[in-house]
């Protein structure tokens, strides 16, 4: 059975008609009538559109946007990105099998200042991917989706691409992100083309090297109430390549300060002192022992005195800071210096709310700044006395892992 659809238009204005009809048999057709999304209805609304691209993600013509591409897989939807002052929330988000990101925002076009918000929030969201690694993006799919293994974003596009190769998958992802070649999708209804509205949106945007495609999706209802979804591009902009300015490749190389080991003529002065002091590096122990990361970069954590152990972090910090002391309180912190520690203190500062929400816990915020040294500290607390050595070291395990998901990908930035 072959369908085709036929459009007639008058110019006075009449409604565009549509037919549908089997073969070349005119006489029997079915009339299709025009439908539309509202943002008032719960049933045709932008959340049904983001479920629907998400489930069909065929709907995107992406070929006629990437030349070349063998298509994409719609990873996730609503997918939290961390910035100053908060998070925002990117409807769908897939990755071609040539490992390039693609970023669609879905949104019901009412006005050119809708039409304009838009834009400039996609590109927002396309600036702040392009800072994190491959190892942050993992990281957060792992937190958000329940995703475990050792790459879990290459073991989901390989179901649609079995062919796919590990190595250049990881590397292509992550040059992507490094310069920002995404695919920019705004999804939408009864599109207008508003030129220098974007124009402006882009030349405003700096150090990606996108694509940015407008789709407007037809809704079209047969006589028994079946929909006919029909997409297309009435504008595709294609971002001017801008120079950049990069990292040199590889990781971070973050200098600690060796603390010195337990002198050990205190095992012969005092050995009660010295008891209490093995007890303690056995709980520690076996908190590194146990302790698992999202975040394929983040090292296990490494004995610092008696009562603490520490952690490797990016950024105006050295460390992360597990803690158990003798009165019975325990928890993480860390503690951010100089100019650079300034200006992250205060992004951790505006984001504090969605923070504590992603970690599940409360942040203790504490400036420690001395004449002519800024200091500010940030502390997750364990909510109860620390008598228990299990249950401890279980909290320990997770508190530490949502904390490094978290406060990674923000402290990278000020480096």
């Amino acid at each position: 059975m072959q369908l085709v659809a036929r459009r007639a238009a008058s110019s006075r204005g009449v409604s565009v008609r549509s037919i549908v009809f089997q073969g070349d048999d005119f006489g029997d057709g079915q009339w299709l009538r025009r439908s539309s999304l509202n943002a008032s209805e719960a049933s045709r609304n932008e959340r049904w559109l983001q479920e629907l691209l998400f489930h069909k993600p065929e709907l995107v013509p992406l070929e006629t946007i990437l030349s070349g591409t063998g298509g994409y897989v719609p990873i996730c939807r609503e997918l939290g990105i961390p910035k100053v002052g908060g998070t925002v929330f990117l409807d769908i988000f897939g990755v071609t099998a040539e490992g390039r990101l693609v970023l669609v925002e879905c949104k019901l076009w009412r006005n050119p200042q809708a039409r304009r918000e838009v834009i400039a929030q996609i590109l927002e969201y396309a600036s702040l991917l392009r800072q994190w690694s491959y190892s942050d993006l993992t990281a957060r799919l792992k937190a958000s989706q329940g995703w475990t293994g050792a790459n879990p974003l290459y073991d989901h596009v390989r179901k649609a691409f079995p062919d796919l190769e590990e190595a250049a998958f990881v590397d292509n992802v992550s040059r992507s992100m490094r310069i920002g070649d995404f695919a920019l999708i705004i999804a939408g209804d009864g599109i207008r083309e508003d030129v220098h509205a974007i124009a402006a949106q882009l030349n405003q945007n700096s150090g990606l090297v996108s694509r940015l495609a407008l789709i407007e999706f037809q809704l079209w209802e047969t006589e028994d109430n079946r929909t006919v979804v029909v997409p297309t591009v009435p504008l595709r902009t294609e971002v001017i390549q801008q120079r950049i300015v990069v990292t040199a490749e590889g990781n971070p190389v973050t200098l600690e300060e060796d603390i010195s080991a337990t002198d050990d003529a205190e095992a012969m002065v005092d050995p009660k002192a010295n008891a209490a002091r093995e007890q303690k590096r056995r709980f520690w122990q076996g908190f590194i022992d146990t302790v698992t990361f999202d975040h394929p970069d983040q090292p296990k954590p490494r004995h610092g005195g008696p009562g603490w152990v520490k952690f490797q972090m990016p950024g105006p910090t050295n460390h992360m800071v597990a803690y158990r002391t003798n009165g019975g309180e325990a928890g993480l912190f860390f503690v951010l210096k100089g100019e650079d520690g300034a200006a992250a203190y205060q992004a951790v500062s505006e984001a504090q709310e969605s923070l504590e929400q992603q970690i599940g816990n409360a942040l203790k915020l504490n400036e420690e700044s001395s004449a002519d040294t800024f200091a500010g500290r940030v502390t997750l607390l364990y909510p109860a006395q620390a008598e228990e050595d299990n249950a401890l070291c279980d909290w320990l395990c997770k508190a530490s892992n949502v904390m490094v998901n978290a406060f990674r990908p923000i402290l990278a930035q000020y480096e």
